[in-house]
């Protein structure tokens, strides 16, 4: 039996890190997946209605490269609530060639944040106008954070504006993006206003109804 790596998610973050690194390495998964043979089945989807929650279970396999992951990742979106995150999960690497488990990835849903904000970094890099300077995020949690880090390294933003119905959640939001990136980056509950003003507009929300709507763009 192989010995088999275990990294938590302190771990990972000391290797990992949502930069042009992780946004090319992303973009690179999208063009195997257009150019290559890439196995990719159907995503397996358990939903717990009850605790307003799910689980997905997702994996894909890219020929040449020696191992493959299979990612466990439940959200349970009332977890703010108790004081929790409302997403985590792991992941567990095999080996391609033997179907040997290589490592397990505590990585708590860190993964699965960097992975998710370097796809918003691709996206805008191929879809956002070249002068793009001011940016309005729809939401306020994680990913909110991250999908304006990763349109700072992809377009030069100057400014940014979250959205939010709660004002609290927002602001803390905002402050904390303002600290790390160095823009300022402003609060709102206003919708219509923040998506008016936007160059890009990211939106970072489990919301069931609409939340930005097509005559504010």
């Amino acid at each position: 039996m192989p010995t088999i790596r275990i990294l938590t998610e302190t771990d990972l973050r000391k290797v990992i890190d949502l930069d042009m690194d992780a946004i090319n390495c992303v973009e690179g998964a999208f063009k195997a997946l257009a150019t290559k043979d890439v196995r990719m089945p159907p995503i397996l989807r358990l939903d717990i209605d009850e605790f307003n929650g799910e689980v997905d279970v997702k994996t894909a396999y890219v020929p040449g490269i020696d191992s493959f992951a299979i990612k466990i990742s439940p959200g349970f979106f009332d977890n703010p609530k108790l004081g929790l995150p409302s997403v985590n999960g792991l992941m567990n690497l095999f080996s391609s060639k033997t179907g040997l488990l290589e490592a397990v990835l505590l990585d708590n849903g860190y993964l699965t944040d960097v992975r998710t904000a370097a796809a918003g970094g691709v996206a805008a890099k191929h879809l956002a106008r070249e002068d793009a300077k001011h940016a309005a995020i729809f939401g306020a949690g994680v990913q909110a954070h991250l999908q304006l880090k990763a349109l700072t390294l992809v377009r030069d933003i100057t400014s940014a504006t979250i959205w939010a119905r709660d004002i609290t959640k927002a602001e803390a939001c905002a402050k904390k993006a303002s600290l790390e990136l160095g823009i300022p980056v402003t609060a709102t509950t206003d919708g219509k206003d923040a998506a008016s003003t936007a160059d890009i507009i990211v939106t970072t929300t489990p919301a069931r109804e609409p939340v930005l709507m097509a005559d504010w763009v």
